[in-house]
């Protein structure tokens, strides 16, 4: 089993963030979403305040921390620039604004596989009205999707592979280095949705050669709902046209009778109208207490979590795992099957109601996804329920 990062000590420090612990609850499913910390909570009510009993608005102040949180971002993902990060409200709004921006012609292929998340299927099968090909990979023998497997499809019509960083039933971490080295070998643009990675796993877009990046921020970077981001590289921005516009789609929105203005570049041109300033704040909070703990230190501990939830289940010869077992193709979720006769979805919600522990059901298997601040306690606990005696 891998060695755990943080002391008891720091564990109870990091843990006192988390208030709902005090109700005796164990949450497990930050793959769906995560709970606030406090200092989001206290970014998120003197926002708040603000608008309701203070100055009502402060421009500045906040235009500021966009900013800065674009920075944050920029910085967590080892962009080039910040410039590259555009603020959006999930990552199907991220992932769609690639699909539709990007110029397509007729025959043109894009390379998918059959584990992803619809978020990552849909907004580009719209395109088939327009004659792109999906062409879809399946996983081999072992649920992995192979790089060399990839690599075989592409064609002189392939223009893009897009691929999850982590994906969301059965844990998968992809190799996105050896992808990204396929794609520029073969001169495609690559985009990965990057939801279940971020927060619990590295992903370098520029040793990993990624030219989008679309993520919310709700799961495993802790932040509010409705708040995400789109990375681009330079080169795909120039193939890109936007998808929408608005009036701060222009170098100079504040003339406001001009309509003949020179339009932004992509990135900033995809920000068409207020932000979601509230969603950004938080965010801001919870990548600081992600600096503040270390994120080395977190992509560490949830390994070693989900690691001691893979050689308990392991054990159990009822037990039959979906996600792989060797560390390189995981990150924090775990998913398996119990051979006991008890129907998941109905199982997991009587976990919730009567033990209150939360975890998820998803197509037949349960899925447990532990953050940093969890404990092997609280993994136990959960096992206990779970697993026949």
């Amino acid at each position: 089993m891998s060695d755990f990062t943080f002391s008891d000590k720091e564990k109870e420090e990091i843990r006192s963030q988390f208030p709902y612990l005090k109700n005796g609850s164990v949450y497990l499913n930050h793959a769906a979403i995560s709970p606030l910390s406090n200092g989001v909570n206290q970014a998120l009510q003197q926002f708040l305040h603000e608008r309701h009993r203070g100055t009502v608005e402060n421009f500045d102040q906040w235009m500021e921390r966009v900013e800065d949180t674009r920075s944050l971002i920029s910085d967590l993902i080892g962009a080039d620039a910040p410039d590259q990060i555009t603020f959006l409200g999930n990552t199907s709004e991220a992932i769609s604004a690639v699909a539709e921006g990007f110029e397509w012609e007729e025959g043109d292929e894009i390379i998918l596989n059959t584990l992803e998340f619809p978020s990552n299927i849909h907004p580009f099968r719209i395109l088939e009205n327009r004659g792109v090909r999906l062409i879809y990979v399946e996983p081999d023998e072992h649920g992995i999707i192979q790089p060399a497997t990839l690599e075989h499809v592409i064609t002189s019509r392939t223009k893009m592979l897009s691929i999850s960083a982590v994906q969301y039933l059965s844990g998968l971490k992809a190799d996105l280095k050896a992808i990204g080295e396929i794609c520029k070998k073969h001169r495609i643009f690559f985009a990965v949705d990057g939801i279940q990675a971020l927060g619990a796993t590295n992903i370098d877009v520029q040793e990993f050669g990624i030219d989008a990046l679309a993520s919310g921020c709700h799961k495993w970077l802790m932040a509010p709902m409705g708040i995400g981001f789109l990375y681009l590289s330079e080169q795909l921005q120039k193939n890109l046209s936007p998808y929408k516009t608005g009036w701060l789609s222009v170098k100079n929105p504040w003339q406001l009778s001009n309509y003949e203005q020179e339009w932004l570049p992509v990135s900033k041109h995809l920000e068409i109208g207020t932000l979601n300033i509230l969603g950004i704040l938080g965010l801001y909070a919870s990548l600081q207490d992600f600096n503040r703990i270390g994120t080395e230190s977190i992509y560490s501990e949830i390994p070693a979590l989900s690691q001691y939830l893979i050689d308990r289940l392991s054990a159990h010869s009822a037990v039959t795992l979906l996600t792989p077992k060797t560390e390189k193709y995981r990150a924090g979720i775990v998913t398996f099957s119990i051979d006991d006769g008890k129907d998941p979805d109905a199982f997991v919600d009587t976990l919730k109601k009567e033990k209150n522990i939360t975890i998820s059901a998803r197509q037949g298997w349960y899925r447990i996804s532990p953050h940093y601040y969890n404990t092997t306690k609280e993994l136990d606990e959960t096992l206990n329920e779970l697993l026949p005696a």
